[in-house]
């Protein structure tokens, strides 16, 4: 079945009238008119031209609050609404091998600049629930809202911030916004949370050449999960200049380096209730602990209870500039989890097979290594052990253009469902599974992996349950080269090459073919680096080929890279016997003596 028929929903009614009840009675806490509707936010920024970006930032609102811009936003006639960026030298983050440029303009103020709202997109609810239900938002007017809570809509703010003002030597910049008023009253693990400013910032080192673009996101700042069920979270963050990313926990702030008081026992670090608490991973393994991957961003914890809490996640921004990684920028995510209790309904399981659908080891695989210019081809499927009622989707961040293009897919990366999702509900199996094939081309090949996001949700009610895993691809470069061949007469040839990039070679595959005679796909063989005196008895066109093969790359690649493309070719002309007395050539006919 292609949704979760309403018996079965009129089923589970009680526990849903008590998780109703639960969050309406939150939303009539003191001061909730005026005091709880900020639920987070998120900023980015794209280079324009030197020292001037495009700041685009996201703001959440809880629907039972009051309105960020007043009236609606996706008319025709917008009230103007605007959010101020305050601007000043920000400090160098520490400890960090940031490679910035010293600079004396620390928290120097340089004024501040407006963004204005973008309509048509601001106003929307970013809940995802069941077809069946509805939050409290109303999306701008464009429906009747539902009776479930939290609603949460988005509203997007983006303008042009000229930095051209700054002086020369303020290389670290931070493009910030406060919301005076306020946080959601109905957090858990802050002190007075609805008395509190939300302030978030964004850091650019705008002296780096070219200049900088931040990293957008694919996932919404909010996260709705369900008490004693493991969870993921994923930012799905695409950086558009290829730059490698990292993740760590981030202080919540209400004004520019000053921390939000957490409620004993909470930090940065302690965000919110879950098993495990308040041990942290490492030592402790999912699901035991909370866990964020420096690498991948994946966020991983099984909450334990009811709760309201924020999350604030810093991506750093590294760019290889001169074989040294320099820090271009740092973003930040103040997210909003809830826990609440849910039905029985267990989460999907990402699990993956090999191409021809036989389950890979480890169990599941969400890091993979390849050679550049060879095939790999993996399947990935949202397992579900309560399939016998419930259906699965699968969802990733597959741009190949716009604003945040993903690498592997723009270079090729596809991804073929194998099953029609419009009839696999009903033929099955209700598990939505795709393959996904990437040959990735020499000028992607680098150390460092490429990823995509891929969430798997199931269709419960009201909220499905979701797991959002990274997958990610490490393209390692094969060695390039050119074949040097020096024509000795008579038919006798030496050959040699010279290596055109740095990788460390195998020395025991480096192979020499020549071809024996024109056309013949027949060859001499030679396991070495070099040639001498290679005699052609036939006179044509001959090829020539070289393969090469990386150094071993453990444990992914034990065999290394190899390259067995490398092809060059000889013209030898026609040679004269010349050990009779009399001889004689064709008028026009080439001739070697």
């Amino acid at each position: 079945m292609s949704s979760i028929h309403f018996t079965k929903s009129f089923l589970r009614l009680k526990p849903l009238l008590l998780l109703v009840s639960l969050f309406v009675g939150l939303s009539f806490l003191p001061n909730q008119t005026f005091a709880s509707h900020v639920v987070g936010a998120d900023i980015s920024y794209t280079c324009v031209s030197t020292r001037q970006y495009n700041v685009t930032m996201k703001i959440y609102r809880d629907c039972a609050g009051i309105e960020l811009c007043a009236g609606c936003q996706s008319g025709t006639s917008p009230v103007p609404c605007n959010q101020t960026i305050s601007i000043r030298g920000a400090a160098h983050p520490n400890p960090l091998p940031h490679n910035l440029p010293a600079q004396t303009c620390t928290n120097t103020s340089y004024g501040s600049q407006n963004i204005s709202v973008v309509p048509g997109v601001s106003g929307l609810d970013v809940i995802q629930l069941c077809a069946m239900a509805r939050t409290i938002c109303d999306n701008c007017n464009t429906r009747t809202p539902g009776t479930f809570t939290p609603g949460i809509e988005v509203y997007v703010f983006a303008g042009i911030i000229d930095l051209t003002s700054l002086p020369a030597n303020c290389c670290w910049v931070s493009v910030g916004n406060a919301i005076p008023c306020c946080r959601n009253n109905a957090i858990t693990t802050l002190q007075n949370p609805g008395g509190l400013t939300l302030y978030n910032e964004a850091l650019i080192n705008i002296c780096a050449t070219p200049c900088n673009s931040s990293p957008t996101f694919t996932n919404d700042a909010v996260a709705v999960t369900c008490a004693g069920q493991d969870y993921t979270y994923n930012l799905g963050a695409i950086d558009p200049d290829g730059d490698s990313l990292s993740f760590r926990y981030g202080q919540t702030l209400v004004a520019a380096g000053a921390g939000a008081p957490y409620t004993s026992p909470y930090s940065p670090a302690v965000p919110f209730p879950y098993l495990g608490m308040p041990g942290q991973a490492p030592p402790l393994l999912p699901p035991l602990g909370i866990f964020i991957d420096p690498v991948t961003g994946d966020i991983r914890f099984r909450p334990s209870g009811y709760f309201v809490s924020n999350l604030v996640v810093e991506v750093l921004q590294w760019k290889l500039v001169n074989g040294i990684y320099v820090l271009m920028g740092i973003t930040r995510r103040d997210i909003q989890f809830y826990s609440i209790v849910c039905p029985n309904n267990n989460p999907p399981v990402i699990r993956t097979y090999d191409e021809n659908a036989i389950p890979t080891a480890p169990q599941p695989n969400f890091n993979y290594a390849v050679c550049a210019g060879q095939p790999l081809c993996f399947i990935f499927s949202a397992w579900d052990n309560t399939a016998g009622w419930d259906t699965t989707d699968l969802k990733w961040n597959q741009a190949v253009s716009g604003p945040e293009p993903n690498p592997i897919f723009s270079s090729g990366g596809t991804i073929t469902r194998l099953f029609n999702p419009n009839t696999r509900a009903v033929l099955g199996p209700k598990f939505d599974s795709v393959k996904f094939c990437w040959t990735p081309p020499a000028s992607v090949a680098r150390n460092l992996p490429y990823y995509f996001t891929v969430t798997g949700k199931d269709r419960a009610c009201p909220i499905p349950a979701s797991t959002t895993r990274s997958f990610g691809i490490t393209v390692r470069p094969i060695p390039t080269a050119v074949i040097n061949k020096v024509n000795k007469n008579c038919g006798f040839y030496d050959f040699t090459f010279t290596q055109t990039n740095t990788v460390p070679l195998n020395s025991t595959y480096t192979q020499f073919q020549v071809e024996n005679s024109p056309g013949s796909n027949t060859y001499t063989i030679y396991t070495a680096a070099s040639i001498t005196n290679h005699r052609f008895t036939t006179g044509g066109w001959h090829r020539v080929k070289l393969r090469l093969t990386t150094a071993p790359v453990l444990p992914s690649l034990p065999n290394g890279c190899p390259n067995n493309n490398i092809l060059d070719s000889i013209l030898v002309l026609t040679p004269v016997d010349v050990t009779a007395r009399d001889t004689f050539n064709c008028f026009g006919t080439p001739v070697s003596v």
